[in-house]
C-alpha cells in the first residue's frame, strides 16, 4: 500500500500539466487530427517530458524520497512510460 501511495504522490505532479498541455496542443491541431487522438498521442510524450523536467532537472534530490518508499529511479521511469502509454491509448480510443 505504501508503494501505491508513493506512486500516486509521484504522479500528482505529472498528470495535470501533461493533460493540460496535451489538450492545448490537440486544440491547435483540430483540423488535422481528432481531438482525443491528439490528446492521447501527445500525453504519451508529454508525461515523459514532464517527468524528466520535474524530477531530473528541477528536483533531482526528490528521488531519495521515493527510494526510501521502495521505488527506484528505473521503476519510476518504467511506470511513467507504462502509465503514459495506457492513459494515452485510453484517451485515443474515446
Amino acid at each position: 500500500m505504501r508503494i501505491l501511495s508513493g506512486l500516486w504522490f509521484f504522479y500528482q505532479k505529472l498528470i495535470i500539466p501533461s493533460l493540460a498541455v496535451s489538450l492545448l496542443l490537440s486544440g491547435f491541431s483540430m483540423g488535422y487530427v481528432d481531438l482525443w487522438l491528439g490528446v492521447g498521442i501527445s500525453y504519451v510524450f508529454l508525461t515523459a517530458l514532464f517527468h524528466y523536467y520535474t524530477y531530473e532537472v528541477k528536483n533531482p534530490n526528490e528521488y531519495y524520497f521515493y527510494h526510501n518508499l521502495g521505488l527506484s529511479k528505473l521503476a519510476l521511469w518504467a511506470n511513467t512510460i507504462i502509465v503514459g502509454v495506457i492513459v494515452g491509448f485510453i484517451l485515443s480510443i474515446v
